[in-house]
């Protein structure tokens, strides 16, 4: 198979053809009208294994032997000759009816792969036998499931790896019909113009499929059928029909038998957790579990930290610092004090609980459940439903996330993801700012706005990029594992491997700063900084002027902000950070925190990623919106 393919996408209504064009395609499809008609069908493409696959998404059809304007475009689709594959998609549930339609797909000598679709509801009831069924169809036959992404992954692998089969199979015919076809070949002479299929569409009164026929064989054609009505008492399309539901149910006796088995129950949560009826209030559950845990739970932990801060180290380091009896190192000792404080009432309380409870998530099975279940509404930003596992685990930190946006293989998808990921998705450092900072002096009201904003905020660079920027074709193949029990041992490891670096990074690196911070206030040289982008801490953000240190050290590591923070309150006189700004600064300082300028691991990530004029222009446009939201919030807040 060379660079491209084409592949017509035919079925029965109601087989599930459209869930299942959505689900291998879902970003980019084209509605289109076709030629001479009102008539309209569906157009996408996907890549695979360095093939474009162009799929054409025809409307649902019970027969190839029709009149009616919906069904007879596909007929006239299927007779141009320029598919290279026809997928049939066959119900599961109802294979019966499906089989008929394979029937006459496969006698006219298509490249044919039978998708059979709905193949999880199917099992409830059916054990089906897909291999014997391919065996007697002569055609690759596939399970799949367009409600939970089984298969879906094999179907397009299978199609771009030549993997559609022309079958030899026939229908066991009457043998008066079998006789017609056989002297309607020699009044048509030899050649694949007139082979047995579309002699069969002749005799059942259909054209489509074959050249301009001689004047004599049409004769014959009428001959035959007029005999054929005298001989049987009705006409040879009806008995045509008759033989193939006949086939088709020998057919699915061979290769379904009823099941013995009942569903497990966690099949039955399975289902429950895809299906969006029950699922939709499922994740929002579990979205309100995971900020609760870190709401209350968090909370909790951070009093128990500073208890045991307190009670292990107390003032030992401040008053080592006094004892040295120099007014900078008495400083430098204090910044020391205030960010361990920081760092630790940081990372335990509120980003080991979120990565714990992701861990959860990801072992139990349910994070792939969450990805079928959205796939349709991330759809709509550009994005597959594999999308939002990046997304979950950019809740961690967001280079991990990026990294994992390699699966995605198309780059404009790629890119929207990762804008939304760095402005709108708030790694479990920006989320501890958010709580501790914003949560703890201006309330949890705030908090709960702010993460509020940045929804809308992703919602809204999902469809402006996904508007502006060009399609290219990908497709979303995702198989769900089995649920299970996570091991807590499991857990806790993942979640120490993914919060080490807090500690062996972020703690040096507060120290240094800390110390290059009070050397700098000792001969006043932070005012070089300061003073000049206080036009953007104080004229528009209405914030202190050297919060902007804060927000520079927050390009390093997130978490470094609040423990800089707390120093430069320290370093500025006041006891408490509480005191150091007022409710609503706090509020402002959360959003920037939230959205503006990713951390330097974030941005080698994009820069390996997606290129450095893309990791420029997504860095400098995040500082653009903080700001602009920032400001926003300041004026509605002194407003009010």
């Amino acid at each position: 198979m060379d660079g491209t393919c084409q592949v017509a996408l035919i079925g029965q209504p109601n087989v599930g053809k459209s869930n299942l064009f959505a689900r291998i395609t879902g970003v980019g499809v084209i509605s289109s009208n076709y030629a001479g008609t009102t008539v309209e069908f569906k157009e996408a493409s996907v890549i695979k294994n360095g093939i474009t696959v162009h799929i054409h998404d025809l409307p649902g059809t019970y027969s190839l032997s029709t009149n009616s304007p919906d069904e007879r475009v596909v007929v006239d689709m299927l007779s141009d000759d320029s598919n290279d594959i026809v997928v049939i998609v066959a119900d599961a549930t109802d294979l019966e009816g499906s089989l008929v339609l394979c029937f006459e797909v496969i006698e006219l000598g298509f490249p044919v792969i039978v998708a059979l679709n709905k193949i999880d509801a199917a099992r409830k009831n059916f054990d089906i036998d897909a291999e014997k069924l391919s065996d007697m169809l002569g055609v690759t036959v596939i399970p799949v499931s367009a409600k939970t992404g089984e298969g879906i992954d094999v179907l397009v692998d299978t199609i771009t790896r030549g993997g559609a089969k022309v079958s030899d199979m026939r229908v066991k015919y009457d043998s008066h019909i079998i006789d017609c076809v056989e002297k309607l070949g020699i009044m048509l002479g030899p050649g694949k113009r007139y082979d047995w299929g579309k002699r069969i569409k002749l005799l059942e009164g259909l054209n489509a499929f074959t050249d301009d026929i001689p004047d004599d064989a049409r004769i014959g054609i009428e001959e035959m059928n007029e005999e054929f009505f005298r001989h049987h008492g009705e006409p040879i399309n009806v008995h045509i029909a008759r033989d193939r539901y006949g086939e088709a149910h020998v057919l699915t006796q061979n290769a379904m038998k009823p099941t013995e088995r009942k569903m497990s129950r966690g099949e039955r949560l399975s289902d429950m957790t895809v299906a969006p009826l029950t699922g939709i209030p499922i994740l929002l559950g579990v979205i309100v579990l995971i900020f609760s845990c870190i709401i209350f739970l968090g909370s909790y932990l951070a009093e128990l930290v500073e208890y045991a801060y307190d009670v292990v180290i107390g003032t030992a380091i401040v008053d080592f610092g006094i004892s040295l009896g120099n007014e900078v190192l008495e400083a430098v000792f204090r910044g020391i004090d205030q960010s361990f404080r920081a760092i630790l009432g940081l990372i335990i309380p509120y980003i080991m609980v979120f990565y714990i409870i992701l861990g959860f998530l990801e072992d139990s099975g349910y994070l792939p459940r969450a990805v079928v279940l959205l796939d349709r509404s991330l759809n709509k930003l550009g994005l597959h439903g594999g999308g939002f596992i990046p997304m979950m685990v950019g809740l961690g930190c967001n280079v991990p996330a990026i990294m994992a946006t390699r699966t995605i293989k198309s780059k404009r998808e790629r890119m929207i993801l990762i804008t939304m990921i760095v402005m709108a998705v708030p790694c479990s450092a920006q989320i501890a700012i958010i709580f501790g900072t914003t949560g703890a002096f201006a309330g949890l009201f705030y908090s709960l706005l702010i993460f509020f904003v940045l929804m809308l905020l992703g919602i809204s660079i999902g469809l402006l990029l996904n508007k502006i920027m060009k399609y290219e074709p990908s497709n979303l193949a995702i198989e769900l594992p089995d649920f299970a029990i996570p091991k807590l041992s499991n857990v806790l490891y993942k979640m120490w491997t993914r919060t080490k670096d807090f500690f062996m990074i972020a703690v040096p690196l507060l120290i240094i700063g800390s110390i290059v911070i009070e050397v700098l206030l000792q001969y006043n040289a932070l005012n070089v900084i300061v003073e000049p982008l206080s036009f953007i801490t104080v004229g528009m953000l209405g914030l202190p002027a050297i919060v902007i240190i804060a927000f520079l050290v927050g390009i390093l590591r997130k978490e470094m902000a609040y423990g800089m923070l707390v120093i430069l309150a320290a370093s500025e006189g006041f006891a408490s950070l509480a005191d150091f700004m007022t409710p609503e600064q706090f509020v402002v300082f959360g959003v920037v925190m939230a959205i503006y300028m990713p951390c330097a691991a974030t941005i080698v990530a994009m820069w390996k990623e997606v290129g450095a004029k893309e990791t420029v222009a997504i860095s400098l446009a995040s500082i653009f919106i903080a700001v602009l939201v920032g400001t926003a919030f300041k004026l509605v807040l002194t407003a009010v």
